[in-house]
């Protein structure tokens, strides 16, 4: 009597990749384009993996976890934006960083500045879907004023991403923040 084994496919679990990856580029100041150069990856690669449509092979994995100087377990497991002090160590030269309130306010204001970006690039996708209604047509003077309240917020989540940088070393670019 022959016995049928029943062929399961195993569904890998989703991981924080993708997150983490678009993260730890924006706080080192780097576009995805930036990025991919830097680590020897395309653009569309980099794109890929932050939406989490695709995971990488495991050598472009390890050579990203080892740019970012960051523990592979913790690139797939944790969320390194909920305690971003924990993923660049602090200067012992930035006066001040040490204490544990200013560090404390720091993680807070990361944390609030990557919640601020996710919400501008929702607020840009919509405003950019919208355009092409009758309503937009009919109403360009509004929408203008949204387009410029859209580069406002632009413009300070740069300049808070900036900020991030010159406290937090290997973190420095001249590359735009939300430019991808």
């Amino acid at each position: 009597m022959a016995t049928t084994k029943n062929k399961t496919k195993n569904i890998p679990q989703p991981t924080n990749f993708g997150k983490n990856l678009k993260f730890l580029r924006r706080m080192k100041g780097l576009s995805q384009t930036g990025l991919a150069n830097e680590v020897g990856l395309s653009r569309n690669n980099i794109a890929s993996y932050e939406s989490g449509f695709v995971e990488p092979n495991m050598k472009k994995f390890l050579a990203t976890c080892q740019y970012f100087n960051v523990v592979p377990k913790d690139m797939l497991e944790s969320i390194l934006s909920e305690h971003p002090t924990n993923v660049t160590a602090v200067s012992e030269e930035t006066p001040g960083i040490v204490d544990k309130h200013l560090n404390e306010q720091l993680e807070q204001f990361v944390i609030q500045t990557n919640e601020m970006t996710k919400v501008f690039e929702g607020y840009q996708a919509f405003f950019e879907m919208r355009k092409e209604t009758e309503t937009y047509r009919k109403s360009k003077e509004l929408f203008s004023t949204l387009e410029d309240l859209l580069e406002l917020l632009q413009a300070l989540i740069g300049s808070n991403w900036k900020l991030i940088q010159s406290v937090y070393p290997d973190t420095e670019s001249d590359a735009e923040m939300i430019d991808d």
